[in-house]
């Protein structure tokens, strides 16, 4: 019974730092960047660099969400991997592969080692990583 509730837990807080962190991302990208486009160039810069150490930190949390939560829920689904065979093994290995390459992306990003000359494509980038790995989990979900 209690391990149930664990599992149900698991998952929800998955799910939870999955839209937190995509949302967040497409917020940004859609909405806060566009909007933002009417103000002088150095408010707008100040607007922007709050909203990112603001979201940096939500965005980690979220980050350290998907890796614990994630990490057990592979653990318990490891005898349906096993089930699925070869396939079932490769998509859960790319899923967390392109996990692993977005959480890299987002890491440089904070510590300064990328800062692209145009953000867009970076995040369209990070924004296509995550609708990849939301794909693939949405395929393993099924099987």
């Amino acid at each position: 019974m209690w391990r149930d509730v664990l599992d149900i837990a698991m998952r929800y807080l998955h799910i939870v730092s999955a839209i937190v962190a995509v949302g967040g991302l497409a917020f940004a990208a859609f909405c806060l960047t566009p909007a933002v486009r009417v103000l002088d160039d150095s408010f707008r810069a100040s607007v922007m660099k709050l909203v990112q150490l603001r979201f940096r930190r939500v965005v980690w949390v979220a980050i350290f969400g998907l890796i614990v939560t994630g990490t057990y829920n592979w653990v318990r689904a490891a005898e349906a991997y096993k089930v699925m065979g070869a396939k079932g093994n490769a998509l859960i290995g790319t899923k967390v592969l392109l996990a692993m390459v977005l959480f890299s992306i987002v890491a440089a990003e904070s510590v300064g080692w990328l800062s692209p000359k145009k953000p867009g494509v970076l995040t369209s980038v990070k924004l296509l990583l995550a609708a990849a790995v939301i794909l693939l989990g949405s395929i393993l979900r099924k099987m």
